[in-house]
């Protein structure tokens, strides 16, 4: 192992990724092991800045921003954890390791409120950005999660409904896409001539990053007056499970009054009499 020391940091290079993977699998490591740890690893060699330098605190500001900014889950960001904490016990550098994420520390993060995605998508709209409107009205109208955008297909919106892989195919759910969004992405598919594939791709064709997807929900929150921390996929998805939670607990509510007054009317008819 070549580990380039700095006085305000570690040097971190693809050789020393490299060196750390070969090590990892001489260890017994598994090739899908492998594979999860090449991927963090390089993903955190594009999260640094230009001199690849990474200080002491930095592992935690990442998987800060994985979290909070480019919405990946609670198990993910864990997962990201863990391969940080091998690689720095590489390192030699066992007091750099951070602690897994805790629900608790989910729970502590902002709320983005109905007004507020309402004013997302008013400035969205009134600044001409068709892209984040269309962007920010599917994550919070449909419940998709920023990893499963790019399975939004214009097939899926023909349909008007999509099947959603995640896991390695392992689970799949199928999302219904609401009447009035879907009518807005095929007007959106007709001007844009997109007939196949995902209906969200970046310049170069490709389906969009997670940080791309960010940039486009971030970009109009100074306009809409909501605070950046709630300008982000994770919580647009957090503010549809709630509106969806709110409306199931009315509708219990609606049920159990219903079924209260069933029961009233046939004690009026068959009610054992007092004496």
């Amino acid at each position: 192992m070549k580990e380039a020391e700095q006085e305000k940091g570690i040097l971190i290079t693809a050789e020393l990724i490299n060196e750390f993977l070969t090590d990892m699998q001489e260890k017994g490591r598994s090739k899908g092991s492998l594979d999860v740890y090449r991927r963090v690893l390089f993903g955190l060699l594009d999260y640094l800045p230009g001199d690849k330098i990474l200080p002491e605190k930095e592992g935690l500001l990442w998987c800060d921003m994985l979290l909070t900014k480019q919405g990946f889950s609670e198990s993910t960001v864990n997962t990201h954890i863990s391969v940080f904490n091998s690689f720095m016990r590489y390192l030699g550098k066992k007091g750099w390791q951070i602690d897994r994420v805790s629900q608790k520390a989910q729970s502590s993060q902002p709320e983005l409120t109905r007004i507020e995605y309402l004013r997302l998508l008013s400035a969205a709209k009134q600044s001409g950005r068709e892209k984040s409107y269309l962007i920010i009205k599917t994550l919070g109208s449909a419940g998709l999660r920023v990893q499963e955008l790019s399975q939004l297909t214009a097939e899926a919106v023909e349909m008007g409904t999509a099947v959603l892989s995640s896991h390695n195919g392992l689970r799949q759910r199928e999302l219904h896409i609401p009447h009035v969004l879907r009518d807005e992405l095929s007007d959106y598919m007709k001007r844009e001539n997109i007939k196949s594939g995902p209906l969200f791709l970046s310049e170069e064709g490709r389906p969009m990053s997670r940080s791309a997807v960010h940039h486009y929900v971030s970009a109009v929150s100074s306009d809409a007056r909501v605070e950046s921390e709630k300008a982000n996929p994770r919580c647009l998805y957090k503010m549809y499970l709630s509106a969806r939670e709110e409306i199931e607990a009315n509708i219990k509510n609606l049920l159990e009054q219903a079924y209260e007054q069933m029961l009233e009317q046939e004690q009026v008819v068959i009610g054992w009499e007092k004496r």
